[in-house]
């Protein structure tokens, strides 16, 4: 069976209350086929079909611009079935003449295809994380485990991972390791000792776990949450002190005597420095902040007081305007900002300012039902020649603009940075959407110049997009820091399209802490009034 999230998003729960069908475009059938998935962990109709076409469309799908449409024309005219079908075919020059590929279109899936070919595998930060709350609360619940924590990149904050560490304290470490490569949905044990096992999820996740003493669980799970480039500089300085450290506690040089490990903190304080939050630790001037005591105050999500640029049903939303407003009461914010698409974006029914109006009129009705601070707007696709399709006295009448790209990807850096700068400069623009457009493991990110795009936010007073999404994730932790240094401000955006939406502000609070974010640097954790006046233009 299929390790699901607990959350009001799993398939399963939704399956449980009944409510399958309650979802915009699932009927019957649909409802149906997710039921028996839920249930058996497997769909019968999916499995006929894979034996009808043998096409791997997910792989295909990966390359930019290889949509379904193509992926079929493909398949019936020259039965290119899998990337090495495809990259035969190129090569072959058998592609170029079929319609819709071009000598453009080719290059782009030969670029495409590399792109593909040389990406390791990694999955979402969102992915995993039902799997590792599942992991960890089974080997918590056992009387076996003293501790267990999560390490590695996920325990960082990276919006993409590799595999997985898992550490415990355990002076009964046969039965952890027995709980451990006895978890659901294992393909493959890899190895299983007294100390470490490893195991293959059928997703191809690779899955550690170490089993440490208590006195050295601190070094262990420093050495394990790396980055491999912080532990090396960390080290260097705990040698210049006269200590050597390694995963199991910290030596005096001399006579090799223990002097800590217990706790990670004991490590920092006694070589002299701040205790080091494991986002910041990526080898970005932290160990230096850290001597100073200038490490700032990373944000928490108990800081954030709403989100921005979510949407509804009015344009490609799965909820009412309503709907997402009770469920941000029941997050406990104090405000939400709606912006639904207006522009050329390729969805069904953007808003147009005939269809503003009645827009506008349905968020003050929604105002009168709820209690929280309801910010009208519209997210605005940034047109190519460097304008957006409303007037600025319309944008003016709403209370948030969020600007994105949305389409014509392809650009030159040096016109694509003309591009979004000369908006930001014309337009009464409060929030520059998803900066550099990435969809990760899909999507490279446009080609801009971020120095001049953070002067330019800088300048118009403009808030730089952390996107919550999980396949956006945008802006990340390193040009984050990048604008802060550049004196930027930012604005954590869910761009929910659903109430489940909502939940995942806390991927924009990781991005913020690793990009070394306070909370005056961040608009959400801002007072309401103080919120209301930084978003006047």
């Amino acid at each position: 069976m299929p390790i699901f999230w607990n959350s009001k998003a799993c398939p399963g729960n939704l399956h449980a209350r009944g409510t399958l069908e309650s979802i915009p475009g699932v009927g019957k059938n649909i409802a149906e086929k997710i039921a028996e998935f839920v249930e058996k962990g497997k769909l019968k109709y999916y499995d006929e079909l894979k034996k009808k076409v043998d096409i791997d469309i997910e792989e295909l799908n990966a390359i930019p611009g290889l949509g379904p449409k193509r992926i079929k024309l493909l398949y019936e005219k020259l039965k290119i079935r899998n990337l090495h079908d495809l990259e035969r075919a190129i090569k072959e020059h058998k592609i170029e003449g079929l319609v819709g590929f071009g000598e453009e279109t080719v290059k782009n899936l030969t670029k495409g295809l590399q792109v593909v070919k040389q990406r390791p595998q990694r999955f979402l930060y969102a992915q995993l994380l039902p799997i590792v709350k599942a992991v960890l609360k089974t080997l918590r619940d056992s009387p076996a485990v003293e501790k267990a924590e999560i390490a590695g990149s996920f325990r960082r904050g990276k919006e993409t991972i590799g595999d997985l560490d898992f550490l415990v304290v355990s002076r009964q470490p046969e039965k952890v390791m027995k709980i451990f490569t006895s978890l659901p949905d294992i393909k493959q044990v890899l190895a299983k000792g007294t100390t470490k096992s490893s195991v293959v999820l059928y997703n191809n996740l690779q899955m550690d776990l170490r089993v440490v003493n208590p006195k050295e669980f601190g070094s262990a799970l420093l050495y394990f949450i790396g980055s491999k480039q912080h532990n090396v500089e960390l080290r260097k300085l705990c040698l210049q002190q006269g200590y050597t450290l390694n995963e199991y506690g910290l030596f005096h040089l001399q006579g090799k005597k223990w002097a800590a490990g217990k706790t990670e903190e004991e490590i920092y304080r006694k070589v002299g420095l701040q205790y080091i939050e494991p986002e910041l630790r990526e080898n970005m001037g932290e160990l230096e902040a850290s001597k100073t005591k200038k490490l700032p105050r990373l944000p928490t999500v108990k800081d954030v007081q709403g989100v921005f640029h979510n949407h509804s049903t009015w344009t490609d939303g799965a909820n009412s305007l309503l709907e997402m407003a009770q469920r941000a009461e029941e997050l406990k914010f104090k405000f939400i900002s709606f912006n639904d698409h207006f522009g050329t974006i390729g969805i069904t029914n953007p808003l147009t300012e005939k269809r503003l109006g009645k827009y506008l009129a349905e968020i003050e009705k929604v105002r009168q039902k709820v209690s929280l601070r309801v910010f009208s707007g519209v997210e605005i696709d940034i047109l190519k020649d460097g304008t957006l399709p409303l007037p600025v006295k319309k944008l003016k009448e709403l209370d948030v603009v969020v600007a994105s790209i949305h389409m014509a990807l392809k650009m030159p850096e040096k016109e694509m940075t003309k591009r979004v700068c000369s908006v930001l400069e014309k337009y009464p623009v409060n929030i520059l959407g998803h900066p550099t457009d990435r969809l990760l493991n899909v999507r490279e990110p446009i080609a801009l110049n971020l120095d001049t795009v953070f002067a330019t936010a800088k300048e118009n007073k403009v808030f730089l997009e952390i996107n919550a999404q999980p396949q956006r994730m945008d802006l990340q932790g390193e040009p984050v820091k990048a604008g802060k240094d550049k004196g930027c401000l930012f604005a954590l955006s869910t761009d929910a399209h659903s109430v489940d939406g909502l939940s995942h502000y806390p991927l924009a609070v990781m991005m913020a802490r690793r990009g070394w974010l306070e909370t005056k640097n961040v608009l959400n954790c801002w007072s309401l009034p103080k919120i209301e006046k930084a978003l006047q233009k």
